[in-house]
């Protein structure tokens, strides 16, 4: 007869969660968040939390396009200072649209991103939930599962409360049936 016990969580893995969750907390109760969270805006953004990731996303890749843009923006002015007023003109139109083909991308971008990141998030939560409710059960009512073969090579599981007893083997079941 073989017993199989429940196995233990990595003490790894439970420092990464404490620390994760601590470093959550801090940046929620962050005065500028909260501020933030009180807000007509924040409020929304709580309740819908793929679109808070796909704006914080969008914000943090459209940055460099952005500042790229004001650069070229900038040069482009002091040149037309100088007397290049329709060539000015002409590359502002040309940087806008690019930068409108940019963003455009991005946001593309940023709402598969969110996709996949909220994926992943609801793979990995449903996952380490499983596992936590199924060692919780197990440590709550002493599951255990205990595995016999009998003669004919088949083999036979069931779950036992308190400790691992003898399963009926396939014979004496046949018998049983026979009878009847």
């Amino acid at each position: 007869m073989q017993c199989n016990n429940v196995t233990t969580i990595p003490k790894g893995l439970l420092q990464l969660r404490g620390s994760l969750s601590s470093m959550m907390d801090s940046l929620y109760y962050n005065p500028k968040v909260a501020e933030l969270m009180n807000t007509s805006m924040g409020q929304y953004l709580n309740g819908h939390p793929f679109l808070a990731m796909a704006v914080l996303v969008f914000g943090a890749m459209a940055t460099v396009p952005i500042g790229i843009f004001l650069t070229f923006a900038t040069v482009t002015f002091i040149g037309a200072t100088v007397g290049l007023v329709l060539l000015e003109v002409f590359l502002l139109s040309l940087g806008g649209v690019s930068l409108l083909c940019v963003l455009s991308a991005l946001a593309i971008l940023s709402i598969l991103v969110s996709l996949v990141l909220g994926a992943c998030y609801i793979t990995s939560y449903n996952v380490l939930n499983f596992y936590y409710s199924q060692r919780e059960e197990d440590e709550a009512g002493g599951i255990r599962s205990c595995s016999v073969s009998d003669g004919d090579g088949l083999l036979q599981t069931q779950l036992y409360t308190d400790h691992c007893t003898a399963v009926l083997s396939l014979a004496d079941r046949g018998s049983s049936r026979l009878e009847n």
